[in-house]
């Protein structure tokens, strides 16, 4: 009988999800166990399995990384009776527990929804947290506030049923300006605000992403009306829904859509998709025009103005590894309360916001916060690291993050460094999933396993040089305690290479990165 060539091919994770996307939590804690099938079900409820046994992370999804401060102490509740009273705070603006019980996961989903907290969709092959510019509504260089966006795309998206079965997970930001704080460029979709004249709307990439193969993400759309960019954004999800690879889950993210069809097919794809739905695409252009917005900076958000243009103050706090106990976190939405906006806001590089404050009123805030024993300065520099939770919890990670976070924090804050603060910027990851998206930081690492003799130790890939559309070089392999010299090498040189106010990416670009290679291995 002749060999059939061609039927479908589909993963075993397709197979499981064909069987249906429900799950009765109810039943599954009475059992006290989940099954292989249910634990990737899960993941559509915001659940995935520990690296310990018989433990559970949950994450809650946080549109435009905005929570009200009644939120807030549901989520710190929640945290105290089932989660070890720990808080995680996600490079997506989003907030996990660890150390959950099977047992207790019904009941944390009630808790939640009770003050509308969700962890629905938080993982999973669907749309994730849609994120957006910690601030969005009052920073200088805003086109136009784009967190609303964020906030409305989540739920237009979230509550398509037609989009529950993705081929894996689906990842979308929306920054304000092109100064592209919100990194559009290493996501599925990036909307990415812009003015045309007097207009503005959004310029939309799409097929970014980390990972094994890492991806910038290509322009689709040069300008958007704001009015069509939630229509433009679900005909894109339709695009990667129809088109995503179903059988090899390595290749099956948007990105590879992308490369494989090409850009301007893709274009012409989503064109049809919107006509089918009955949009308009009056307003839609894929031609390079002059963007006509106010000039800004390489870096904004490491600018130390903390008044924004709502003549509002914003204090910032530094939460270190991304982890805070419920306690502290109850006390700033008591701040945000009694001196702000009643919100807490969450950032891509794992810190907390309160908006809001009478500038006057900011120094006392900030005293408050101190007390607590956080840092409100540094934001955007040496010190503000970004690293994933590695494997203190999660079961894919190689590399203790953490303990590398620590290392070099002793490195970064010496005096001999001060001057550069604000020149560069740290990610560490914990396997090439990139949670922490090393690629893009003036200094990466990315957690490995180095040969020895006999075995393998831990240690770290390092890359130079990298941001959104030019990713980091390799600058070597080392061991886990050999990387302080290393970073302390790459400074130094660095302060003798840079230019006045010339960012570590900015010199490796000019300079290449030979000098720093020579200054580590000589």
């Amino acid at each position: 009988m002749q060999w059939k060539s061609n039927f479908e091919r589909q993963s075993e994770e397709e197979e499981i999800k064909a069987h249906g996307l429900t799950l009765d939590f109810d039943e599954i804690a009475r059992r006290g166990a989940m099954s292989k099938e249910e634990k990737l079900i899960g993941k559509w409820y915001g659940v995935y399995a520990s690296r310990h046994p018989g433990q559970h992370m949950a994450r809650v999804v946080i549109p435009g990384g905005v929570i009200s401060t009644t939120q807030a102490r549901n989520i710190a509740g929640v945290a105290e009776r089932h989660g070890q009273g720990r808080l995680n705070l996600t490079t997506r603006q989003a907030i996990q527990f660890h150390w959950l019980k099977v047992g207790a996961l019904p009941d944390l989903f009630r808790e939640l929804a009770e003050d509308g907290n969700t962890t629905f969709h938080g993982c999973g092959d669907v749309v994730r947290a849609v994120t957006a510019c910690p601030m969005a509504e009052s920073c200088p260089y805003k086109r136009l506030n784009v967190r609303p966006w964020a906030i409305r795309t989540q739920k237009a998206l979230n509550d398509s049923r037609d989009l529950d079965n993705l081929p894996r997970k689906f990842k979308i930001t929306f920054s304000g300006c092109p100064a592209a704080c919100a990194q559009p460029y290493m996501n599925c979709v990036g909307h990415i605000a812009v003015q045309r004249g007097s207009e503005c709307g959004f310029k939309v990439v799409i097929g970014g992403g980390m990972g094994w193969e890492a991806y910038v993400a290509q322009e689709l759309f040069s300008f958007v009306p704001e009015a069509r960019i939630i229509q433009v954004t679900r005909a894109i999800a339709l695009l990667y829904r129809d088109h995503g690879d179903r059988f090899n889950r390595q290749k099956s993210r948007l990105k590879f859509v992308v490369a494989r069809l090409g850009i301007e097919a893709c274009r012409q794809k989503i064109l049809a998709y919107l006509q089918q739905e009955g949009a308009d695409t009056a307003g839609l252009s894929w031609t390079p025009f002059e963007e006509s917005g106010r000039p800004f900076p390489d870096r904004p958000l490491a600018l130390d103005s903390t008044v924004g243009t709502d003549g509002r103050g914003i204090v910032r706090v530094m939460i270190h590894q991304g982890e805070l106990d419920h306690r502290p976190f109850r006390a700033l939405a008591e701040l945000a309360d009694i001196y702000g906006d009643q919100k807490l806001y969450t950032t891509n590089r794992q810190n907390i916001e309160i908006h809001g404050l009478e500038p006057a009123k900011i120094p006392e805030v900030e005293h408050a916060v101190h007390t607590l024993g956080f840092e409100t300065d540094g934001f955007y520099t040496l010190r503000d690291m970004v690293a994933c939770v590695g494997t203190t919890y999660c079961p894919k990670a190689v590399a203790t993050t953490r303990d590398l976070h620590a290392l070099l924090q002793a490195v970064v804050r010496k005096p001999e460094f001060a001057a550069i603060q604000k020149q560069a910027i740290i990610n560490i990851t914990g396997c090439p999933n990139s949670c922490s998206p090393y690629r893009i930081a003036d200094l990466g690492f990315r957690g490995m396993r180095i040969r020895e003799e006999t075995g393998s130790v831990e240690g770290f890939e390092c890359t130079l040089g990298g941001d959104q559309q030019k990713h980091g070089q390799k600058l070597g392999e080392f061991k886990t305690p050999d990387i302080p010299e290393v970073v302390h090498h790459v400074l130094t040189t660095f302060i003798h290479l840079r230019t006045p106010a010339e960012t570590l990416t900015r010199t490796v670009n000019r300079v290449g990165i030979a000098p720093f290679q020579k200054a580590v291995f000589s």
